[in-house]
């Protein structure tokens, strides 16, 4: 039996690139433009949440001072590890979690 291309087969990954119709493209605008009058009064709650949240976005991954520091710690030979303290704090954050 021989496998060979199939007729059509090329059309397979072609993809629709026509632009949407004037008319879908409208309706969709008219339905995400809010009516005129229309507002919204949000809580005292909600406004901190928004705050908390643009916070959280502007405050970077990762302390780019502290990762520095424990690099010149470690360079340097004088980070030592703490091995009770680390216990300490996975079994403080086990307590936690279960109440």
């Amino acid at each position: 039996m021989e496998i060979g291309s199939t007729p059509g087969a090329s059309d397979i990954h072609k993809i629709d690139a026509a632009p949407a119709r004037p008319q879908a493209q409208s309706r969709a605008r008219a339905a995400a433009a809010p009516a005129a009058g229309d507002s919204v009064d949000l809580t005292d709650g909600a406004r901190q949440l928004q705050d908390l949240q643009s916070a959280v976005a502007a405050t970077p991954v990762v302390d780019g001072s502290r990762v520095a520091a424990l690099r010149e710690a470690i360079a340097n030979g004088s980070y030592r590890i703490d091995p009770q303290g680390i216990a300490d704090g996975l079994l403080a954050q086990d307590r936690a979690a279960l109440g």
